[in-house]
């Protein structure tokens, strides 16, 4: 059994090749907004070197955000087309959970929002959810917490993430959708919400 899990949401993309309940490839690596120009590239190394192809692929994860508007329908784009070509289940699960995933503490993931606000979620240290997605103003938030809690980045585990709550299967590949949470900067001008 072979499981591609991809996460494109923020300034790094995350890509796992896993087999059974082991990781065989792995690519985490920062992007310089150019997650569509990569991403595919380094899949097709990544199948090719374990000899393999996308037709072997059973389950697929994917990032749904929130995020980067842009980065976060590179990796559902993707998992739609592999999931419907294959005809295999596809899981979906939110990018603070893998962001969450790197630690065995309790966490509060949080991914830049831009305007001094943050997407952040709060996760115990057994990546069970204690609270929402949400845009926060990181100043606000944080007055009367441990901000040593916070974690932006971190080499995912993405079996632990697999094996959570956090992930759930897609029952309409037609509808898999990034989880935007805010509007996007152009839309927000254009509604007079700066």
């Amino acid at each position: 059994m072979y499981r591609l899990l991809m996460d494109t949401s923020t300034d790094y993309y995350y890509l796992s090749l896993i087999k059974e309940d082991t990781i065989i490839d792995e690519a985490y690596e920062k992007g310089s907004s150019n997650h569509s120009e990569t991403l595919m590239p380094r899949l097709e190394v990544m199948l090719k070197d374990n000899n393999i192809g996308l037709k072997d692929i059973n389950e697929v994860y994917v990032g749904i955000g929130p995020g980067s508007y842009t980065g976060v329908r590179i990796a559902v784009v993707i998992a739609k087309m592999i999931g419907a070509m294959n005809n295999i289940p596809v899981y979906e699960f939110s990018t603070l959970s893998l962001i969450a995933s790197a630690s065995l503490s309790e966490s509060f993931p949080l991914i830049d929002a831009r305007r001094g606000n943050a997407y952040l979620s709060h996760f115990d240290k057994d990546l069970n959810r204690l609270m929402n997605d949400e845009v926060v103003s990181i100043e606000e938030f944080f007055k009367d917490k441990n901000k040593d809690l916070i974690i932006t980045s971190g080499k995912p585990d993405p079996i632990r993430l697999i094996h959570s709550k956090e992930v759930k299967l897609v029952e309409d590949i037609d509808k898999l959708s990034p989880n935007y949470i805010q509007l996007v900067e152009a839309e927000r001008i254009r509604r007079g919400l700066q």
